[in-house]
């Protein structure tokens, strides 16, 4: 039992340290230090995963823009991409939500999940 009690401690620790990390802007300022780092791509797409699960989407469409501007070549990039047409879709900003469907489909015909980009931008060819 004790045991247990010092592995929740350390979790409940480790959560709360996380989230100060995250909304304090210092896993930012870490990606940004380290952004030639191989891991970097991943782990700015996860932030925006955070902000945009959190429905914090100006956060996480900065995340994803930054993505975007820094490692183009980055395989995680289309996700961004994806990611951000379905924040605008979520923000009502329908057009910008087409164009990037758009720039997936014409850019990325092989991308893993081009089916589902199809999808939401025939939902939203009438917007």
């Amino acid at each position: 039992m004790k045991k247990f009690l010092i592995f929740v401690v350390v979790v409940i620790a480790i959560f709360y340290w996380a989230s100060d990390f995250v909304k304090t802007g210092k896993l930012q300022k870490f990606i940004d230090n380290n952004s030639d780092k191989q891991w970097a791509p991943k782990v700015q797409y996860q932030l925006g995963e955070i902000y945009r699960t959190a429905s914090k989407y100006d956060s996480a469409e900065l995340c994803y823009n930054r993505l975007l501007e820094r490692y183009t070549s980055s395989q995680i990039t289309v996700d961004a991409m994806y990611n951000l047409g379905v924040i605008y879709e979520d923000t009502k900003r329908f057009p910008q939500a087409k164009e990037t469907y758009k720039k997936i489909i014409d850019e990325h015909p092989d991308y893993k999940d081009i089916k589902k980009v199809e999808t939401r931008l025939g939902f939203i060819t009438n917007y």
